[in-house]
């Protein structure tokens, strides 16, 4: 799976969206100030879950995780 994370300068997501590889991606709406990166979702986000699963795991990156925008490359880094 891929996903478009939305950001705050600070690496605070606000919002993110999966989809599967292959597909076009999807791109939530952004608001001034706020960027956008396309990565790999995590391992535990696959396409053999069902829809609410799929929710509470996007759910739960949005609460302990945030982009790490310190690297050339931003990806997602646990909340400390």
């Amino acid at each position: 799976m891929r996903l478009t994370v939305i950001h705050e300068s600070n690496g605070n997501i606000t919002a993110l969206v999966a989809y599967p590889p292959g597909s076009p991606p999807a791109y939530p709406e952004m608001k001034s100030g706020q960027q956008m990166i396309e990565i790999e979702a995590p391992a535990e986000i696959t396409l053999d879950l069902d829809a609410r699963q799929i929710n509470e795991r996007l759910s739960d990156l949005m609460q302990n995780s945030r982009v790490d925008v310190a690297t050339v490359k931003p990806g997602l880094a646990r909340k400390s």
